[in-house]
Order: structure tokens, then C-alpha cells, then sequence
């Protein structure tokens, strides 16, 4: 009788358990699906998209230290300063906290900058916070690597 009690509760933990990670995965699906929307957004100069990707108080530390608040990252992309060939992430990973998600990754980019081609790669950290349902990014950095 012991047995059948503790063979009853393993399997209803194991059960809790995997219904637990369902949202959890759909969680990290959905922020991976908006880290490509934002690549698409950079490509295509929306700073529309990209706004509703921020969260109002984000800020993004470039790769030589410099940080840009939502509205500058917003002009620098609506600008056209950038022009890209290729944008693109790897090797991406989500950990969720509750209602936050770190991102990290690779990127991979070629670009037109006063008209010579730029070619970077570098790691990234993202960070995400789900406000009303939403999940809007309110940090990001990025790392070059050395070739």
C-alpha cells in the first residue's frame, strides 16, 4: 500500500511538473520570437516595430561603452544610418525569473556604414520584462569578439 501511495505521488509530481514547464516554454519561444522581430525591424529601418518591442525606460549599452535611451535607439534605426545586409543571432539561450528573462547570444552583422561594409560578431544580453501580458525588452549590451 506504501508503494501504490509513493508511486502515486512521484507520478503527480512528475505530472505538475510538465505542466509547469509548458508556460515556461511557450514563455521562451515567444521572447526568441521578438528577438528575431527585432532583427527584422534593424533590417528594415521600423522604428515603429522597435517601439513596441521597448519597454519606455529601456536603455542599450553599445559595444564601445556608449549607452542610447529608447529614444535615441529609436532615431538611430529610424535614421538609416545603418544599412543591413545581414543581421541574424545564434546560439541563443532564454533563463526566465518570474515575470524577467535573460536572453544571451551571439549576433552576426554586415552593414553599410557611410558607405563602407562593416562586419561584426559579438555576444549580446538581453533583458525582458513582462508588464501587463507583454513581454517588452528594458535592457540590452552588446560585446564584440575579436575575429
Amino acid at each position: 500500500m506504501c508503494s501504490i501511495a509513493a508511486a502515486c505521488i512521484f507520478f503527480s509530481t512528475v505530472l505538475a511538473f510538465g505542466q509547469s514547464e509548458r508556460p515556461a516554454r511557450e514563455a521562451a519561444s515567444r521572447i526568441l520570437a521578438l528577438e528575431n522581430a527585432w532583427n527584422q525591424a534593424e533590417v528594415k529601418q521600423d522604428a515603429r516595430a522597435m517601439d513596441l518591442l521597448l519597454a519606455d525606460d529601456f536603455v542599450y549599452v553599445d559595444e564601445d561603452g556608449s549607452s542610447k535611451t529608447k529614444g535615441q535607439w529609436l532615431a538611430q534605426v529610424k535614421s538609416g544610418a545603418d544599412h543591413y545586409e545581414q543581421l541574424s543571432n545564434s546560439g541563443m539561450r532564454v533563463r526566465l525569473f518570474g515575470d524577467v528573462a535573460v536572453v544571451t547570444g551571439q549576433y552576426h552583422e554586415r552593414l553599410r556604414v557611410g558607405g563602407k561594409v562593416v562586419v561584426h560578431s559579438g555576444r549580446f544580453t538581453d533583458l525582458w520584462i513582462q508588464q501587463a501580458g507583454q513581454w517588452k525588452c528594458i535592457s540590452s549590451q552588446s560585446t564584440l569578439m575579436t575575429p
